[in-house]
């Protein structure tokens, strides 16, 4: 009788320590894939936080662009709007006996406050565009490191090239300001075909890719 018996607490306890070593294998193969799933939502995280970044750099900078260029323009419109009516008023008080070079110089004298007056205004708004395009550019790199270790190497050479080419100097006057802007328009598809594949980089980054 007491064969059959040892066999059934020999059997419960083998039963019951190859539950226990279940458990503790499903739990620490729980525990693992609670953490990689943990570890690519994170990494997920920061290439999103990093894309919106990269977008809210590059659109701030248009509109600083946007901005720039519309009061510059403005600011020139008006200058020759006065040169206009400094001209009529000149030409009405000096007569038809008035030489162009008496002409000139009067407009000169007229104008010249206001010129002064254009052109504090046009150096404090570079000057205020200096400084934001330092912090939008201090902003764009530290997404642009923050992604590198995250995505491809070829998409983050791109997304560089990209920057690159939109941080570039440029001549500081209205002119070389509209072709900066246009720029910013123009490269809009290639920014669109970059974020499409910074978005496919989250997905596989959460296991759906």
């Amino acid at each position: 009788m007491s064969e059959p018996w040892l066999s059934v607490v020999g059997g419960g306890l083998a039963a019951a320590a190859l539950t226990i070593i279940f458990n503790v294998l499903w739990d620490w193969r729980k525990q693992k894939l609670i953490e990689d799933w943990e570890f690519r939502r994170y990494h997920a995280n920061m290439v999103h936080i990093a894309t919106a970044g990269l977008v809210e750099a590059f659109f701030s900078a248009k509109m600083e662009f946007t901005f720039l260029t519309a009061t510059l323009d403005t600011l020139l419109a008006s200058l020759n709007q006065l040169a206009i009516q400094a001209d009529a008023i000149v030409r009405q008080q000096g007569g038809p006996q008035l030489t162009v070079a008496e002409l000139e110089q009067r407009k000169a004298q007229l104008l010249q406050p206001f010129q002064n007056f254009n052109l504090q205004q046009v150096t404090l708004r570079w000057n205020q565009y200096e400084q934001k395009a330092k912090d939008i550019q201090a902003r764009a790199e530290a997404h642009l490191s923050a992604l590198q270790p995250l995505i491809p190497r070829p998409l983050h050479a791109e997304i560089v090239a990209l920057y690159a080419t939109l941080s570039q100097p440029f001549i500081w006057d209205l002119p070389h300001a509209q072709e900066k802007l246009r720029l910013f328009e123009e490269i809009l598809p290639e920014l669109n075909r970059i974020l499409a594949q910074l978005a496919r980089q989250i997905e596989v980054k959460l296991g759906r890719n």
